[in-house]
This record gives C-alpha cells, structure tokens and sequence, in this order.
C-alpha cells in the first residue's frame, strides 16, 4: 500500500512591530496617576471623533455648532460637544472597597452586574462633567471611558438632552491580496480556556485537541485538513489554580486530598505545547488564571515555565491582548477580561454585539482602568485600535459565536466569540482567504454529536 505524505502549509508572519510592542511594559511605575491614561485616551482620540462627527452632521441644516468644552454648551441651542464617557453607577467597585479589605470589613459581593435603575451617564473633559439625557442614551451602549461625540443641546435642568451619537473614525484597514492566498485556503485555530487543573479539565480531551491538530488522527482526509492549518493561537486560561474542596469524611495528609485536583498544571501545558510545536506555530496568551500579571495588558508568560517548549522556534509566548498579521491577515486578540468587564455594564446578554461596539468605539478596553484592572500609562493608551483587523477573536467566552462585520469605512471584521474548551471541547477554525469561520468539537463522549 502507498503512503501518502502529508505537508503542513506554510504562511508568512508578521509581529506588527510597533503595534504589538505598544502592550510591552518594560518598567513598572505605579507612582502615575491613572488621569494621565484617561487624559491621553482623550487627546488622541477627540481628533478622530472629530472627524467623524464632521461628516456625520457637517451637511445638516443649520449645521450644529462644536461647542470645544462641556461646560460651555449653551441652553437651548442645538451643538455637538466630544468627550469621555462615565457611568455613575452605585453598584460598581470603588476604592471604599479596597479600604473595607484592607480593615476586615465585609465587602460587597462580587456582582455579574453592575446596572441600576438611578444609574446615570456623564459626559466629561478637562473642563467638568455634565449629564446626559434622552431616549438615546437608553437605547445604545455606554461604558465608561468611551471617547464619543454627542448632538443634542442644554436643558432648563442643565443636562444636555441627546439627539445622536458618534465615535471615532474607523481606523485604517491592510487590504487582504489574494494573489499571497491563492493557493487553496489556510487557517488559523483558535482555541481558549484549556482549563489545565480545573475540575473540568479532561487528559483525554486535551491529548485529543493534540493530535488533530498535528495532524495525528482520522484518516488522509482529517489529516489533510489539519495540514492546513498554520497557527494555533490560544487565548488565556490555560492553566487553573487548583481548587481544594473540603471534604471531613476524607483523611487528608498534609490538609489536602492528592485526588482531588491535578498536580502540575504547568508540566501538562507544556508538553502539549511541545507537542505542538514539533509540528505547527503556536501562540499562547496569559489570561486571568494564568501565571501573569494582574493588569492589563498582561505580559507574556515567563518562557521559564514553559521549557520544553520554549525550545521551538514554532513557539511564541505573547500577550494579552495581542496583534499579529498572518498572509497580511491582520489579527487581534484578547483572552476575554475586556468583554467580561464590558458585560457588567450593561443589561444585554449579547456578548457579541459588545464586541462589535469596541470596534465602532475604536477602543478595545474602555472600561480600564475605571474597573479592569491596567498598567497606568503615562504617554500612550495602548488599546486605541489603531488598525482594523481582519480577525478580531475573544476568548474564555460563555458560547461560541461568530459574524462578520461591517464597519463604518467598509472593513469587514471577522469576530470570534471563543468558550472555554476545557467545558465545550469547541475551537475555532478561521479560513484566511475567505474570513469563513466554524467551529470543532473535540469530545471524548462518543454518543456526542
């Protein structure tokens, strides 16, 4: 019998140079305020939104007046003024909780929500702050730290009744050639949530997820499949602090019970990594359970922790968030905090409608460091999407989802909604050439379908 040889596809990659170094931190100084973020989140982005609302309003008649700070609107007069979103929101943290830690004080509970009927939104700038009212308001999406243009005019009350809305620019967008694709389709695999030492972690699963995409299950067919797949990007959640449940019935030795959770979480990752690597380009990002930092944007995980696999050239440990361009597909990725922080703004459920907003926001974080936790920069304000990418995924999500988007300029966005595939078995699959997305079930359950 013939054997047929089977070779992995090959694909050009590129860093992004200045875009992925901007989510470096490469000295801490938590002596800065956190007003210098918010302050040049501002400074860059007015411009932008700017623009946008000249071209959205410029051809009404009258044409509404930009009025440059928000304490000079003018009663009664229509006017369009640009500033920084805040959500005065009683049930979201402050600082009163730290300082309740800090003496032993019970806290308030960790809420999935933080939404209020007396919830108000301000529009504020260097000058001040003021109200925003108007059935507008109730029916979009507001965050604080959005950088947003609003029409409308003052009222006897001194709020400022809204008419419509804007937001940045649409950022620039690499035109895909096809002439660099067109030698049959390549994708991307994405996956998230490995959920190496959780409870639902599954060996069998994960040495599953391993062979198929290394090419080492099913017949010619599957095999040719993975072959064309060119990099595996893993978003977050890889590993899980093992959780020791109290069990009084049980004799412990040395107050835990060695089966009641996975010993070495970081060995497993790394020989799946490893195995990986002898075979396909990875690329791992920290996420909220991972051997990080706390802030955003999380740096890579130290490559002392992941030896065996640090060996390969094939092996990249990044951060999160994270830009890169494969076949000048540009990609940007997030391990999930921004959209679970994003979540408990607002009331909707729809986890993939508040991604496609931090596109129209132009901002992929706004809620830092207001409640998500961030590095306070000082010059820069590394979440400013400063390209639209082609591919934009999130990962440790509640379900898997997908669309492709539209935007303001005509770019279309692939969006990736990833669940963790330690409790689905799921990952995604993105065709370069096309943008087509679908996702795979990895189950060690044979009557699963």
């Amino acid at each position: 019998m013939e054997t047929v040889g089977i070779n992995r596809r090959s694909a050009t990659f590129d860093d992004l140079g200045s875009l992925q170094e901007s989510f470096i931190v490469k000295s801490r100084d938590y002596k800065l305020q956190y007003a210098h973020l918010y302050f040049m989140r501002l400074v860059l982005m007015r411009p932008k939104v700017l623009e946008q609302a000249e071209l959205k309003w410029g051809s009404l008649s009258p044409v509404p007046k930009q009025v440059e700070k928000v304490l000079d609107v003018q009663q009664g007069e229509i006017s369009y003024i640009v500033g920084t979103v805040y959500m005065d929101m009683k049930l979201k943290p402050n600082i009163l909780n730290d300082i309740t830690r800090d003496h032993w004080i019970a806290a308030q509970p960790d809420r999935p929500k933080y939404i209020d009927d007396d919830d108000s939104v301000y529009l504020e700038d260097e000058s001040g702050r003021i109200k925003l009212t108007g059935p507008k308001i109730a029916s979009d999406i507001f965050v604080t730290g959005v950088v947003v243009g609003i029409l409308g005019s003052e009222d006897v009350n001194g709020d400022f009744k809204v008419v419509d809305v804007c937001y940045s620019i649409s950022p620039p967008q690499e035109q895909i050639s096809l002439m660099d694709t067109d030698e049959g389709d390549k994708y991307v695999a994405l996956v998230s949530g490995l959920g190496i030492g959780s409870s639902e972690f599954k060996p069998l699963q994960l040495d599953l997820l391993a062979e198929y995409l290394t090419g080492e299950i099913g017949g010619t067919k599957e095999q040719t499949n993975s072959s064309n797949i060119v990099r595996v990007m893993i978003a977050g959640n890889s590993i899980v602090t093992p959780e020791i449940v109290e069990d009084d019935t049980k004799a412990k030795k040395y107050g835990y019970d060695r089966s009641s959770f996975v010993t070495e979480p970081t060995t497993i990752l790394n020989n799946f990594l490893q195995e990986l690597c002898t075979s396909v380009s990875v690329d791992i990002m920290p996420g909220e359970s991972d051997p990080s930092s706390v802030t955003m944007p999380q740096q890579p995980i130290h490559p002392a922790l992941l030896r065996s696999a640090r060996d390969y050239s094939t092996f990249q440990s990044v951060t999160n968030p994270y830009w890169s361009c494969i076949d000048n597909v540009t990609i940007l990725g997030t391990s999930g905090q921004t959209i679970d922080d994003i979540y408990k703004y607002v009331k909707s459920e729809n986890r993939l409608e508040m991604a496609k907003k931090t596109l129209d926001w132009g901002h992929m974080a706004p809620t830092a460091p207001d409640t998500l936790w961030c590095y306070p920069f000082k010059d820069k304000d590394p979440f400013i999407m400063k390209q639209t990418p082609h591919i934009y995924f999130i990962g440790n999500q509640d379900k898997f989802a997908t669309e492709l988007v539209t935007g303001r300029g005509g770019h279309q966005t692939r969006i990736v909604m990833l669940p963790a595939f330690a409790t689905t078995g799921t990952i995604a699959l993105v065709n370069l050439r096309t943008l087509d997305c679908h996702s795979v079930s990895i189950s060690t359950n044979p009557n699963k379908e």
